[in-house]
């Protein structure tokens, strides 16, 4: 079955297939039917969300017979009508009990996959994986309860693409922001609170939060309009450092925003990229290239935040190289910025490395190297980094909102009339 109906009183189709009905299977005639409902999502721009749980293709299902006159069909079959969306308008796929073959084909065809901890994906042979197996893969974006709770998800993210700007209220922890940073650069934080106090109350929808958690990606509201963050997080297992997973999972968000253009806000503090035997086996060297070229050809606008340190390579994941097709609309720091080639107390290895090997205990060599990263990093510090043009400009961390938003009140959301590209599909 599916329909049009409103979604924040703006036009979005829906299917669902019949579990009453053989058990949901997927035949010729429902086909015809998804194949006119994503002919008008495309033709219209309307979001698509599919309930997905069914049995697959329907292994009996008997061949038509030939038509007397044109077939009622789309322009588009199933598959090739949700990769001919992708990119225009958001595809949202709903799973709460099995989805099975070409129906779990459906959902990662699209931009969004919610699903229930009770969902499972599978073939019609038996083999099955859970949704919370999936979410740790990067293959579902949000977990819920329920299917009301998956349901009330689906429209808070449409809410983002369909919805007007609306009248936006800060945090209430917005003022304090600088607090949730530990004056220890030793001790870890969570940058989730960070990007909650950042933007609108409310309003934060994350995806994949259990995949590639060294990166946080996020749609938003501030100051009423939508946008799109990602951020290191100093919190995970990886403190921040961006593995392949965090790679991929980082510029599959940024092409997903450049292509429903909502401005993109960056927060970072990260050591870098992984590096190492599990790293290589993983395709650093081949992913890491993914959120660099996602950058170079975005066309939003970008505004980053370094919040703490920024080594090697991963400052530009974060916010592009320093020149090249698309700059930073705003690059700003907050004071307890650091930055480097490699971590500085990992330079002092390399510079100081003749004083270390002689050094008679382990307590002296210790200092050598402290003594060495203590010297960099003020030479370092946000404040001589403002002062030769790194950034744009060192903020106190409670005007980052105010500074942000002034800009990008400055660069209204300009509505692409065709398609950009489509979105990486997972």
């Amino acid at each position: 079955m599916g329909g049009v109906g409103l979604v924040h009183g703006q036009p979005v189709a829906a299917a669902s297939y019949d579990l009453s009905v053989r058990g949901g299977t997927q035949s010729d005639r429902n086909q015809r039917k998804m194949a006119k409902l994503l002919y008008l999502a495309v033709e219209h721009r309307w979001p698509f969300v599919c309930f997905v749980d069914g049995g697959g293709a329907r292994p009996d299902d008997p061949a038509p017979p030939p038509p007397i006159a044109v077939t009622p069909r789309g322009r588009f079959e199933l598959y090739d009508g949700l990769a001919e969306l992708n990119g225009w308008a958001p595809t949202v796929a709903i799973a709460s009990g099995r989805s099975i073959d070409g129906h779990a084909g459906i959902a990662m065809l699209s931009d969004l996959v919610i699903a229930t901890r009770t969902a499972e994906f599978g073939t019609q042979e038996g083999h099955f994986r859970g949704a919370t197996e999936y979410a740790k893969s990067g293959d579902v974006d949000v977990l819920v309860d329920g299917e009301a709770d998956a349901i009330a998800a689906a429209r808070s993210y449409l809410a983002l693409f369909v919805a007007n700007d609306v009248p936006g209220a800060p945090a209430v922890g917005a003022d304090t922001i600088a607090d949730l940073i530990p004056e220890n650069r030793r001790r870890p934080y969570d940058m989730r609170r960070v990007i909650e106090a950042f933007a609108d109350a409310d309003t934060v929808f994350e995806l994949g939060a259990a995949w590639g958690r060294s990166m946080l990606t996020a749609v938003a509201r501030l100051e009423g309009r939508t946008i799109g963050i990602f951020a290191n997080q100093p919190k995970s297992p990886l403190a921040g450092a961006i593995d392949a997973a965090a790679a991929d999972k980082a510029s599959r968000f940024v092409e997903l925003c450049d292509a429903y253009d909502y401005p993109l806000v960056s927060f970072v503090d990260n050591p870098g990229y992984m590096v190492g035997p599990q790293a290589e086996r993983e395709g650093i060297a081949r992913h890491h290239a993914r959120p660099l070229a996602a950058l170079h050809h975005r066309t939003v606008p970008l505004c980053s935040v370094q919040i703490r340190k920024a080594y090697g390579l991963g400052p530009y994941a974060m916010s592009g190289w320093g020149a090249a097709r698309r700059v930073p609309e705003l690059r700003l720091a907050w004071p307890s910025v650091e930055s480097g080639g490699m971590s500085l107390e990992g330079a002092a290895y390399l510079v100081k490395r003749k004083e270390i090997l002689a050094a008679a205990t382990r307590e002296e060599a210790m200092a050598i190297r402290n003594g060495y990263a203590e010297r960099m990093r003020d030479a370092a510090s946000g404040l001589r980094a403002g002062r030769s043009y790194q950034f744009d400009d060192i903020i106190m961390p409670a005007d980052t909102r105010a500074r942000i938003s002034t800009m990008l009140r400055r660069v209204p959301r300009r509505r692409s009339p065709t398609k950009k590209h489509p979105i990486d599909p997972r």
